[in-house]
């Protein structure tokens, strides 16, 4: 939980400060609408778990989690984007799911949220394509596969019924920040691979090689 709130609290730092906007733009999300849906994540942070006939219910890492991907899929859907964002979905629940079952009888629970938020932000990126894509696909893989998970831990060992956790949370937080994070990067690198070729063919376009010839040939 502590990882989630942290990361999002940076994220707010930097749309506060208007850094994100170039982001902002390739997501097509207003500025107050990424305020909510950060304002709503972090607060959901703090309203505790309740239970409906045994199953445990986590509201930050389920309910509004589960509001944000409605909210994505349908601004991916309003750029034809909704059946690539099911695949990059499915992709990310299978990444997590795998993670989670095979993670959680070795390390904590705080071990399994950053291996399965790294891995799935990767996953995401790789099969993505596009930011606002990728970050569509984590919030519903992670909160589906989460389900998933918990399902097969209750009938395989026993466990607790829930839908969400803490660990799901910060997954999701980590996930859609870092497949953000691999976007800008690679973008960055690009922009400085094109910068230095432009420099160089302009440098070639000056350079006349017969303006020296007539020095070597006197």
């Amino acid at each position: 939980m502590i990882i989630g709130l942290v990361v999002l609290g940076c994220v707010v730092v930097l749309l506060f400060f208007g850094i994100t906007q170039r982001v902002l733009n390739s997501f097509g999300v207003a500025y107050w609408l990424a305020f909510i849906v950060i304002g709503a994540l972090i607060a959901s942070a703090f309203v505790p778990s309740f239970a409906i006939y045994g199953v445990s219910v986590s509201v930050s890492g389920f309910i509004v989690p589960s509001a944000v991907a409605v909210l994505f899929f349908a601004i991916s859907g309003r750029a034809r984007e909704a059946g690539h964002s099911a695949v990059t979905a499915s992709a990310v629940l299978a990444v997590y799911v795998a993670v989670e079952l095979l993670l959680a009888p070795v390390v904590n629970a705080t071990v399994i949220a950053v291996v399965a938020g790294i891995s799935c932000g990767a996953i995401a990126y790789v099969v993505g394509k596009t930011e606002l894509v990728s970050v569509a696909g984590v919030f519903t893989g992670v909160v589906t596969g989460d389900v998933v998970a918990a399902v097969v831990e209750h009938f395989s060992y026993g466990s607790a019924m829930r839908l969400g956790s803490y660990g799901s949370f910060d997954a999701i937080v980590l996930g859609a920040v870092f497949s953000v994070i691999l976007f800008e990067a690679v973008a960055a690198v690009k922009r400085r691979l094109n910068a230095k070729r432009s420099v160089m063919a302009e440098t070639a376009e000056e350079f006349d090689p017969d303006e020296y010839k007539k020095y070597f040939d006197e």
